[in-house]
């Protein structure tokens, strides 16, 4: 398994899925396009716009559609790419459920390791009594997926429990869906 194409191949694909996270959550998070680090991601998944007008986006431009297609499209192909570098036979049916599952479940953990770098960068801001374009575009990033765990934890003083109940509910749902795959895939 440690072969270079294997290794090349899913380099390049996560590389990918990476910088089409970003666009997504950058527009689900309203950044300003202007910020230099929106500009580079924009620059760098202009294929976005292309698939745009296949698929629009919704929820008042917030989900970009687009991305999350495009994304799924990766995880196809680097299913499809390690079966055919490993020598393996797989179904059209085994091929979409096992790039749906992992698709769902890598993009619920890119949320959490989403919200543990703000909490580092947070930190960061509290220690150095500074912050730049990075740390802060890290935070807003955050800010959509806190934000309704913000309206149900309540509020004890300075620390902020809503960051815990979003990590822990989003590790339990990757556990969950999880689950439920591996039973699906059983009875498959």
């Amino acid at each position: 398994m440690n072969t270079a194409p294997f290794i090349l191949s899913n380099m390049l694909i996560n590389f990918a899925l990476m910088f089409l996270f970003l666009r997504f959550m950058m527009q689900f998070a309203q950044i300003d396009i202007t910020n230099p680090f929106a500009k580079i991601t924009h620059r760098l998944t202009k294929i976005v716009d292309v698939f745009s007008h296949i698929f629009p986006t919704v929820s008042k431009g917030r989900i970009n559609t687009s991305a999350l297609v495009l994304m799924f499209i990766l995880y196809l192909v680097n299913v499809m790419v390690n079966a055919v570098i490993l020598g393996k036979h797989i179904t059209p049916l085994e091929l979409f459920f096992v790039s749906s599952l992992s698709g769902v479940i890598k993009f619920l953990s890119l949320l959490r390791y989403t919200l543990l770098a703000s909490v580092v960068c947070s930190w960061i801001m509290v220690f150095t009594q500074t912050g730049n374009g990075l740390v802060s575009l890290v935070m807003q990033l955050a800010e959509p997926i806190i934000a309704p765990f913000r309206r149900i934890v309540p509020n004890v003083g300075m620390i902020d429990l809503s960051f815990l109940v979003a990590l822990f509910s989003l590790m339990l749902l990757e556990k969950f869906i999880g689950i439920i795959g591996h039973h699906l895939w059983q009875m498959l």
